[in-house]
């Protein structure tokens, strides 16, 4: 079951950056892109990204994946295996709009310990028209008294949008065609194939939600704002801003009080995450209301933020994001 894991690998983070700083005589620079050759070796940040680069790159190039059971949220510092990562490729794909490309995110951690001279970066978050980029949420708990002015930043989550998924998906296929020309046409088939599928899906996704009378449903952290615009859906509100902290006492009444009043019944969870938090709270509250009983059910939504390796594969997006659809569409009425 795939998870957050906040803690786990601390060890290993600090050894890596201790065999890059004192050296070891078993380790080379590119190890890790022994089996590449002399294909484009494409670095990409998480999971979904790793789908979209392999549907495009097919045989004709390598692509591997920096981060899994650690999302990009929670990536913590660098590994060794990490940096060689790194310190070989021929570009790092991330999805950037703050995600990894913050003063302390992955993608400058390891541009400084690298030594990559060839350092190239494809920021996939900047291939989106800025009037498709969504505002993100306040992570200032007003419940406490925090009225001050503040901004709220962009909501990363733009990969659970089809129609976003497609622009990245062809500003990979641009940038592998600039890589190695040689292979341009096959990339070019390859991305065309793969975008008539996101067009599939994004259709039937529509389709499998058009007919439902309820339309908004509270997620569980702020990543599903750009699906529910996909897919034509509302956010009520979301349970946790920051992945992994739970709100306040105050925040939960305030997101009982709200789906109360927009009779929202629905729950997005993620296996990520347990269920036994606030989400069973609200959940539980909102059915035991003896003002306005709600029967409140949850619905897991994976946002793909991590994933276990061996669930690493050109289908992962697409099979992701329809038991996704299908999950909303059993659990909305």
């Amino acid at each position: 079951m795939r998870r957050w894991l906040n803690s786990r690998g601390a060890p290993l983070a600090a050894a890596g950056f201790i065999l890059f700083l004192t050296g070891c005589p078993n380790s080379r620079s590119g190890d890790a892109w022994a089996s590449a050759g002399d294909k484009p070796k494409v670095l990409v940040s998480f999971a979904p990204l790793y789908s979209f680069a392999v549907n495009v790159a097919g045989n004709d190039a390598e692509v591997k994946c920096l981060l899994t059971t650690t999302g990009p949220h929670t990536h913590g510092d660098a590994t060794a295996r990490q940096i060689d990562l790194a310190r070989g490729c021929d570009v790092f794909i991330i999805n950037g709009i703050g995600l990894e490309d913050e003063a302390d995110g992955i993608a400058t951690k390891l541009q400084k310990v690298a030594a990559n001279p060839k350092w190239n970066v494809l920021n996939l978050g900047s291939k989106i028209p800025q009037d498709d980029l969504l505002e993100g949420e306040c992570h200032h708990d007003h419940a406490k008294g925090g009225n001050e002015e503040h901004d709220h930043g962009i909501d990363p989550h733009i990969w659970l949008s089809a129609k976003h998924a497609k622009v990245m998906v062809e500003a990979i296929r641009d940038e592998l065609k600039r890589l190695d020309p040689a292979h341009a046409a096959g990339y070019e088939e390859r991305a065309a194939a793969y975008l008539k599928k996101l067009d599939r899906l994004e259709a039937e996704g529509k389709a499998m939600l058009a007919n439902r009378q309820e339309k908004t449903i509270l997620s569980f952290h702020e990543s599903l704002n750009y699906f529910s615009k996909c897919y034509g859906l509302r956010i009520a509100d979301s349970i946790e801003v920051n992945p992994g902290s739970e709100p306040s006492d105050e925040k939960l009444k305030q997101i009982i009080k709200k789906c109360q009043a927009r009779n929202v019944r629905v729950i997005a969870v993620e296996p990520q995450f347990s269920q036994h938090t606030s989400a069973r709270v609200i959940r539980d509250a909102l059915r035991g209301s003896k003002e306005k009983p709600i029967e409140a059910v949850f619905a897991e939504v994976d946002p793909l933020e991590t994933c276990d390796e061996v669930e690493l594969g050109a289908d992962l997006y697409e099979k992701t994001m329809r038991k996704n659809l299908d999950e909303l569409a059993r659990a909305l009425r």
